[in-house]
C-alpha cells in the first residue's frame, strides 16, 4: 500500500540522523503549542518511524512528520507536523499526510491534538476529513482531538488535489493566510509567561518569518522586478543548510557593508544557492576531509559578486569548457559518484542566473569556486513592473467573466467594447517591454496571426518563448491578456451586429489619448484593423481584410478621435494614372461616409497621405485639407482641386509604409 517514490520525489523516513539534523534547524522546532505528551490517548504507543517522514528538498529540510502508533498499527497519532516557514505554499504538509494515509491501512484511525488557535490547523485538517472528539486543557490552553479514519482522509486528498488559483484567487488566498498568520501572532503573544518565554518568543519568530515568506512567494509570482536581500538570503536560508549537514564544514563568511538590493526572484534565487552549497556538501563528504565552504559578497559598478567557494573534490578542467549553448560541459551532467539528480542543480543554478552571468573555477581535488553577478534593483524599474502589476490584476479580475449577452443594453455592449480596447492597450505595453533584445513589430505579427489569423494559443505560446526578456511575468501577463482579448473578439464577432457597433469599436481607440494610432479601412464595409504605429504598418492588417490592398484604405489618427481638433488621415497604397486617382479619390470619398457612419463629426478635419506607390503623373495635393462632411458631398469635379502635378524627380517614387 506504500505510495509510489516518483509520488513524493522529497519525501523520506525520518530516521536518527534526520531527527539530529532537525534539532539544529530552529525553524523546524516548535514545542510551546504542544500536547505535552504523545500517551495522552492511548499509553501503548511508540515512536513509529517507517510511518514518520521528513521532506528533503536536495538537502534543505522543509518540514516533517512525527508518528506514534500502536504495535497493532490501527491507531497513529500525529504527534508533530511542522513545514519551514520556507515551504510554505508549496503542499508540502498536504503531501506528508497523503504520504502517511496512502501507506496505512484505510480502517485505521489517525488522530492528533492541535491548539484552539491554530486556525489555520485547524481548517487543515477539517478539509481532509478530521472532526473534533473532544477537548483537553493544558497551561491555560485548550487543545482539540481531532480524528479520522485513513480511508477518508485518502479520499478527501484525492478530491481536493491540485486546484489552479487566478491571480485575483491567489492575492484572496494569500491575504487570508496573512490575517491568519496574524491572528496566530496575536493569541502567541498573549500566551507569553515566565516559564514558556524563550519557545514562545522562537514560535514567535518562527511565524514572523513564515508570514514574510507567504508574502515574498505571492511577490515572486505577481512582480516583475522583486528586490532581493541577498545578504539576508544567505544567513536565513544559506547557512542553516550548511549548519544541519553531515560533513562538517567551517563557514567562512565575508560579506561587504551595505550590499544593495538585487534585482530577481527570491524563491528561485534561494533554491539555487542551496543548490551550489548541497553540491559543495556532497563533494566535501566524497573527499572525506573537514568541509570549508566560503561565501563573499561585494559590490562592483552596478553588479553585487556573489562568490561561493568549497574544498572539495573538484571538477576536471576538460569539464570546465563551456559548449555551443556557452554553459560548461559539466552542467546538467553529475560530478559525484553516487549518481543523485544527474545534475538537474546545476541546471537550476544556471538558468536561475543566466549562463553570462557565471563563472566557474575549479581544480580537481582541490576546490571550486562560483562567481555569480547580480544586478542592484534599480527604483524605477520597481516603479514601473509594480504599476503593470496592478493593471494586469485589475484587468484579469474586471473580465473574469463576460458580463453581457445578446440582450444586453447598447449602453452595457458600448462600455463592454470599451474595456476590452484598454485591456487591447495595455498589450502595447507589454510588447513594448521586449523591445531591448527583439523587434516588437516580429512579435505583434505573431499576436495578429493569433487573434485573426486562425492560429491556436499553442502556437501563441510556442512562438513567445522564442524573445528573451529579462523579466519572464510580462511574457506571463502578455499571454493572458491577449488570450482575454480573443475570447473578448470572439464574443463580438459571434454575437453582435457589426454595422450597430462599429462606431463605438472605432472610437473606443481614442483611449489611447497619447500614442498614434494607425488603421487599416475596408471602405464598402467599415471593417477595419488598427493598432499603435509602433507595433505594425498598415500592410501587415491587409490579409485579414482583403486579398486586393489596393480596394483598402491606409489611416492613422493621434489621441481622442472624437476630438474635433484633431485631423484624421487617409491615403492609399497605388496610383497608376490620372483616372486611377479619380477612383481612389472616390474610395476616400467612402471612407470618411464610413467615418461619419462611426459617430465622427461632420466638421473634423480630413488630411491626406502621400502615395506609398504613386506610377502617375498626379499626386493628392497632401497640403490641402477638408473636413469628413466636405469630402462625402464632395462633387468628382471637384477632385480637381485636391490633385496636383507630381513633381518630376517624385515620380514612380515608393514611400514607406
Amino acid at each position: 500500500m506504500d505510495g509510489k517514490p516518483a509520488d513524493f520525489p522529497f519525501i523520506r523516513h525520518l530516521d536518527a540522523s534526520y531527527e539530529t539534523r532537525i534539532k539544529q534547524i530552529p525553524f523546524l522546532n516548535i514545542d510551546s503549542v504542544l500536547i505535552p505528551t504523545p500517551y495522552e490517548k492511548h499509553r501503548a504507543l511508540d515512536i513509529d518511524y517507517k510511518h514518520s517522514y521528513v521532506w528533503d528538498e536536495e538537502g534543505e529540510l522543509l518540514g516533517y512528520l512525527l508518528v506514534y502508533s500502536n504495535a497493532e498499527k490501527t491507531h497513529f497519532h500525529i504527534y508533530k507536523q511542522v513545514v519551514s516557514p520556507f515551504g510554505r505554499g508549496k503542499g508540502i504538509g498536504s503531501a506528508l499526510v497523503e504520504k502517511l494515509t496512502s501507506s496505512v491501512s484505510p480502517d485505521a484511525q489517525v488522530y492528533l491534538y492541535v491548539w484552539e488557535k491554530l486556525i489555520s490547523s485547524i481548517d487543515f485538517y477539517m478539509s481532509r476529513g478530521f472532526a473534533f472528539e473532544e477537548e483537553i486543557p493544558y497551561r491555560k490552553m485548550k487543545f482539540h482531538l481531532m480524528s479520522a479514519r485513513a480511508g477518508e482522509m485518502r479520499a478527501r486528498l484525492e478530491s481536493a488535489k491540485t486546484k489552479v488559483f487566478t491571480v485575483a484567487e491567489e492575492l484572496g488566498k494569500v491575504r487570508h493566510d496573512a490575517k491568519k498568520s496574524l491572528r496566530v501572532l496575536l493569541d502567541m503573544a498573549s500566551m507569553i509567561s515566565v516559564d514558556n518565554f524563550n519557545k514562545a518568543i522562537e514560535d514567535i519568530n518562527r511565524e514572523t518569518t513564515a508570514l514574510l515568506s507567504t508574502l515574498n512567494m505571492y511577490e515572486d509570482k505577481v512582480k516583475v522586478s522583486h528586490e532581493v536581500n541577498i545578504k539576508e538570503l544567505i544567513t536565513d536560508r544559506v547557512i542553516p543548510v550548511i549548519e544541519a549537514a553531515s560533513v562538517p564544514c567551517e563557514i567562512r563568511l565575508i560579506l561587504g557593508s551595505k550590499i544593495h538590493p538585487v534585482n530577481g526572484n527570491y524563491m528561485s534565487f534561494s533554491r539555487a544557492l542551496i543548490n551550489l552549497v548541497a553540491n559543495s556538501i556532497d563533494t566535501i563528504k566524497e573527499e572525506g576531509r573537514r568541509g570549508i565552504i566560503e561565501i563573499s559578497l561585494a559590490e562592483k559598478d552596478d553588479c553585487v559578486l556573489l562568490s561561493i567557494s568549497d574544498n572539495g573534490a573538484g571538477i576536471a578542467e576538460d569539464r570546465l569548457t563551456r559548449g555551443p549553448d556557452m554553459l560548461p560541459l559539466f552542467v546538467g551532467k553529475t560530478t559525484k559518484k553516487v549518481r543523485t539528480g544527474e545534475g538537474l542543480g546545476t541546471l537550476q543554478v544556471f538558468s536561475t542566473f543566466g549562463a553570462n552571468n557565471i563563472d566557474v573555477e575549479s581544480r580537481l581535488g582541490e576546490f571550486t569556486r562560483y562567481t555569480i553577478r547580480l544586478s542592484k534593483s534599480s527604483r524605477r524599474d520597481k516603479s514601473v513592473y509594480t504599476e503593470y502589476e496592478s493593471r494586469y490584476l485589475a484587468v484579469m479580475k474586471s473580465t473574469q467573466h463576460i458580463g453581457v449577452n445578446k440582450e444586453s443594453s447598447n449602453l452595457e455592449i458600448a462600455a463592454f467594447i470599451w474595456q476590452l480596447r484598454k485591456i487591447e492597450i495595455f498589450s502595447y505595453d507589454l510588447v513594448y517591454q521586449f523591445s531591448r533584445y527583439n523587434n516588437v513589430r516580429d512579435i505583434y505579427r505573431n499576436l495578429m496571426m493569433y487573434l485573426y489569423g486562425g492560429k491556436d494559443f499553442s502556437y501563441m505560446k510556442t512562438e513567445m518563448k522564442k524573445y528573451r526578456i529579462d523579466n519572464e511575468n510580462i511574457r506571463t501577463w502578455l499571454l493572458d491578456i491577449i488570450k482575454r482579448i480573443k475570447r473578448q473578439e470572439n464574443f463580438i464577432l459571434q454575437n453582435l451586429d457589426f454595422n450597430a457597433y462599429k462606431g463605438v469599436l472605432f472610437e473606443s481607440f481614442g483611449q489611447a489619448v497619447e500614442r498614434t494610432i494607425v488603421f487599416t479601412l475596408e471602405p464598402e464595409s467599415g471593417k477595419f484593423y488598427a493598432t499603435d504605429r509602433k507595433l505594425a504598418e498598415h500592410l501587415d492588417f491587409v490579409p485579414f481584410l482583403s486579398p486586393n490592398r489596393d480596394s483598402l484604405l491606409r489611416g492613422e489618427f493621434i489621441g481622442d478621435v472624437r476630438n474635433v481638433q484633431s485631423p484624421i488621415y487617409l491615403g492609399v497604397w497605388l496610383v497608376v494614372s490620372q483616372q486611377d486617382m479619380y477612383d481612389k479619390m472616390r474610395l476616400i470619398q467612402k471612407g470618411a461616409q464610413q467615418l461619419l457612419e462611426m459617430g465622427l463629426r461632420n466638421e473634423k478635419r480630413l488630411f491626406f497621405y502621400n502615395t506609398t506607390n504613386n506610377k502617375s503623373d498626379c499626386e493628392i495635393d497632401t497640403l490641402k485639407s477638408t473636413t469628413l462632411q466636405g469630402m462625402v458631398e464632395m462633387r468628382e469635379e471637384d477632385f480637381d482641386q485636391f490633385i496636383t502635378e507630381t513633381e518630376d524627380e517624385l515620380q514612380g517614387m515608393i514611400f514607406a509604409d
